[in-house]
């Protein structure tokens, strides 16, 4: 669970967990299930203080990772994941024909006067993403070839299923069949495409994004 609070000197909005670790913003993304892999979901947060290298990016830590066979469960984890990391929304392709079963559990959701869980499309993404994956790899590629900024800890199958997604024969394949990868691509491209401007910026409103703790 993330705290949201608010700089006594700046006012500056920002996330904290538990261990003090402190995130300007926290992306979710959604994969369905490509069988014969299950389906993901994804949390990952964005450091609030910036890097100490200059030109360095600031440091993306995968905070939860959920697998299921179920578009059901996944739907139940992302609700789970949004309310416990403070998240506006989840990524995930909104012309793909599951999206129907969110819109069903926002049926629910409204029925029971909560508020709807919002989505919003990956930006480079199109139909099943045949193509883009050298575009998604080269992404993470950026994080962990030289200076490490992004930590997705020891217990991730993650780096394996995107090794196996760069093979040869899969190259000019659907991306959607690595569900993981997606999940993770999808994220971490919500986060360094859409950069967010410094604080100052934001608040004098010269610049940058609207949403200043989501940074869409």
């Amino acid at each position: 669970m993330l705290n949201r609070l608010t700089d006594i000197i700046t006012g500056e909005p920002y996330l904290a967990d538990v261990r003090g670790r402190q995130y300007r913003r926290v992306v979710c993304a959604l994969a369905w299930p490509w069988h014969p892999l299950p389906g993901a979901v994804v949390a990952l947060g964005e450091m609030r203080h910036p890097p100490t290298v200059m030109g360095e990016a600031r440091h993306v830590y995968l905070l939860a990772e959920e697998r299921s066979d179920s578009p059901a469960q996944l739907i139940q984890t992302a609700e789970r994941f949004l309310l416990r990391f403070k998240a506006p929304r989840i990524v995930t392709p909104e012309d793909d024909r599951r999206i129907a079963l969110l819109d069903v559990e926002n049926d629910k959701r409204r029925q029971e006067r909560k508020s709807p869980l919002r989505t919003e499309p990956p930006l480079m993404w199109h139909g099943k993403g045949e193509g883009l994956l050298p575009y998604y790899l080269s992404l993470l590629q950026a994080r962990v070839k030289d200076a490490k900024t992004l930590e997705l800890g020891p217990d991730t199958g993650l780096p394996i299923e995107a090794t196996q997604a760069s093979a040869e024969d899969a190259m000019g394949g659907a991306m959607i069949q690595w569900p993981g990868v997606c999940a993770l691509c999808w994220a971490l491209e919500a986060i360094d495409i859409q950069p967010m401007g410094e604080w100052g910026g934001r608040l004098s409103g010269a610049g940058g994004p609207a949403d200043a703790l989501g940074g869409y």
